[in-house]
């Protein structure tokens, strides 16, 4: 029995064990020989009831935890995903606050009209003095509705490039390829235009341009640039490296290599790689004469002959 499982049970037994020391007469007359409350002191009704409440509602919370969260995350409750942190504690608040208004009305014999009167205008002077943060807090919950991204992911965020940390309250926090730790607001987010490099799959497509001059063998060319881009590790066989013509210009032809590659953290450094081990086995072979380079022809004229008057 796995640790969540008990923890559940563990809830459940002190749920049952409270609530059935509040119960009264009155709530099961056909068994009320069998309840414990008529003989327990008058001081302990208020406190064994409020107890009852939060505890039944802290039973809730564990059993989504274990048959919901877990079913919809894959995940347990020791290993659980900072992406969906927000909407499981707003899940979570709401829960408790909805056991808190049974409380006031079930034990300490509120109005419920009172209560949703003064909740509301506690919600309208919050809501004017919160805008913006509680703009980021729904912009969080619409993002772990849709789930476009998931802890882990590498993403794009306009001209933002990193791996998604985690998303709580009121921001996204990313890890950029520079290492460092970029905050971007929830609602930031939301309006972003946002590349997801990890969904549908893993494997991504990129390419490195390679100049060269005109005259050469194309078929020799594609052979020996796909050759050179298999060498580098993450470079995938299948699909192979893919050699175009891209661009032509005056003096030389622009080149790319297409190639296919699982690991997107290593792109930077990959395409690197990439663009070293093409310059190696063109300069090595017959291809090297098509290199790009700069040619300055330096002409030396004769000075004229003075015509003399």
């Amino acid at each position: 029995m796995s640790r969540e499982t008990k923890r559940f049970i563990r809830s459940l037994i002190i749920s049952l064990v409270l609530v059935y020391a509040v119960l009264e007469p009155r709530h099961l007359p056909f068994m009320w020989t069998w309840l414990i409350s008529p003989y327990l002191p008058i001081w302990l009704d208020i406190p064994l009831a409020v107890l009852a409440w939060f505890s039944l509602a802290r039973t809730v919370i564990t059993g989504f935890e274990l048959f919901v969260w877990r079913r919809m995350y894959g995940e347990s409750l020791d290993g659980v995903p900072r992406q969906r942190k927000l909407l499981t504690d707003l899940f979570n608040v709401c829960l408790y606050a909805l056991a808190a208004a049974f409380v006031a009305v079930e034990v300490f014999d509120q109005a419920p009209t009172g209560i949703f009167a003064t909740s509301g205008v506690v919600a309208i002077v919050l809501g004017f003095a919160l805008q913006q943060l509680l703009g980021d807090i729904f912009a969080g919950v619409a993002l772990n509705l849709e789930r476009p991204f998931k802890a882990g992911d590498w993403i794009t965020l306009d001209s933002i490039q990193g791996v998604v940390l985690m998303t709580n309250w009121r921001a996204t926090h990313l890890r950029t390829r520079t290492m460092d730790l970029m905050v971007v607001p929830n609602a930031v987010v939301g309006r972003a235009r946002l590349i997801n490099h990890s969904r549908p799959q893993v494997r991504h497509l990129d390419n490195v341009e390679v100049p060269l001059q005109y005259g050469f063998d194309e078929e020799e060319l594609k052979r020996v640039l796909k050759d050179a881009a298999l060498t580098v590790d993450g470079v995938l066989a299948d699909p192979a490296p893919i050699i175009l013509l891209h661009e032509m210009r005056p003096v030389t032809m622009l080149w790319r290599i297409y190639f296919f590659t699982d690991n997107f953290a290593a792109l930077v450094v990959m395409k690197g790689q990439i663009l070293n081990a093409a310059y190696a086995a063109l300069r090595s072979g017959d291809l090297a004469l098509y290199l790009p380079r700069n040619e300055t022809i330096l002409h030396l004229d004769t000075p004229g002959a003075v015509i003399q008057t």
